[in-house]
């Protein structure tokens, strides 16, 4: 079995990336405002009008000379009226694959059960909860990714922010000495 940085390799040179690269934990996050009863979210899509408190992207790609192995998924919901506590349904999509299909992370949100990763009993919280992938899921260089998060319950309030954090392993460009 292949180890992250081995897998990042792999992928970067099968499209042909020769660009130096520094090697760098990775975080990308994105939140979506929503709606009043809003039960479906999509991230990763609409960067328009956020701040950097919102968002760390400007599009949906990493850049040529960037790639990403995501390790954890971190998702949480500042509202006071609602929590996560309810079933989710996860969907990651990177390019016109969905790696992450019809995921539950409810599970590892208050003590409901048993975390997914065995190296935690999940939150105490009801909104927040974060997934360790036992499977690592690589971004490459310029291609598309998304994440879509559908609620159980309609008690999202107006105004409420559910953030998604994609945490892991990853390379960005490095000039090294050529500047």
């Amino acid at each position: 079995m292949a180890n992250q940085v081995n897998k990042l390799a792999y992928v970067d040179s099968k499209l042909g990336v020769s660009l130096p690269g520094q090697q760098t934990t990775r975080v990308i996050y994105d939140s979506v405002n929503a709606t009043a009863g809003q039960q479906f979210f999509e991230f990763f899509t609409n960067f328009a009008g956020k701040t950097e408190f919102q968002t760390n992207l400007t599009t949906n790609k990493l850049d040529s000379a960037e790639s990403m192995v995501i390790k954890s998924i971190y998702i949480v919901m500042n509202s006071a009226a609602s929590n996560l506590a309810d079933h989710l349904n996860l969907n990651v999509t990177v390019g016109n694959q969905v790696v992450l299909k019809d995921f539950d992370p409810s599970f590892n949100t208050t003590s409901r059960g048993l975390s997914f990763d065995r190296l935690h009993s999940g939150f105490t919280n009801a909104a927040i909860l974060e997934v360790r992938l036992l499977t690592d899921i690589v971004i490459p260089p310029q291609v598309n990714f998304k994440a879509t998060l559908q609620v159980s319950n309609a008690l999202v309030a107006l105004n409420d922010d559910i953030t998604i954090v994609l945490k892991g392993y990853g390379r960005i460009f490095s000039a090294g000495a050529s500047f």
